[in-house]
């Protein structure tokens, strides 16, 4: 809620609803900014939305990676990635947030890491299939060019990772 609240974004983009626990703060924020979250998710969320809210969102049942590929010449001021967490799936969502990303916007990332607060990442090249498969989401992150982007990861409840770009020529 605050990085949300704090980035005045107008335009905010969640990829993964569930049952709407980041949902309904990014809400909040959207409504104080006077802005509006789309929200992506391939699945019907049974999330229920407070009726004085409504104007600020929007809910799109749509694999995330079709509606990036749908918003390529859209601008977003903040952007949260938490749905399907496999390294190929990230690194395509990263690969396409890079275009619609505003020059001041941030991207949030939930859980690069395994649960509790020590610095203990999902690096597990083992894993071939599945939610974790190939190093999951802190695979895709961690082969980012430092050149074009610079992160941190909170280390609590599976990790909260704050993305943004240092510059770019796209």
């Amino acid at each position: 809620f605050s990085i949300a609240l704090a980035s005045k974004g107008k335009k905010l983009l969640e990829l993964g609803v569930r049952n709407g626990k980041t949902t309904l703060p990014l809400l909040y924020a959207s409504w104080i900014n006077n802005g509006k979250l789309i929200s992506i998710d391939a699945k019907k969320s049974d999330f229920s939305m407070p009726n004085r809210l409504e104007e600020c969102w929007e809910y799109i049942e749509s694999d995330a990676i079709e509606y990036l590929m749908k918003v390529q010449n859209e601008k977003f001021d903040l952007i949260y990635i938490d749905d399907w967490h496999s390294y190929e799936h990230v690194k395509k969502e990263l690969e396409l947030v890079d275009k619609i990303i505003g020059p001041s916007g941030i991207v949030i990332l939930h859980d690069l890491m395994y649960g509790n607060t020590e610095p203990f990442y999902h690096t597990d090249l083992s894993v071939k299939e599945g939610q974790w498969a190939k190093g999951g989401p802190y695979r895709a992150v961690a082969e980012l060019d430092t050149n074009f982007w610079e992160w941190a990861t909170i280390p609590w409840s599976s990790g909260l990772t704050i993305l943004r770009k240092k510059y770019s020529n796209k």
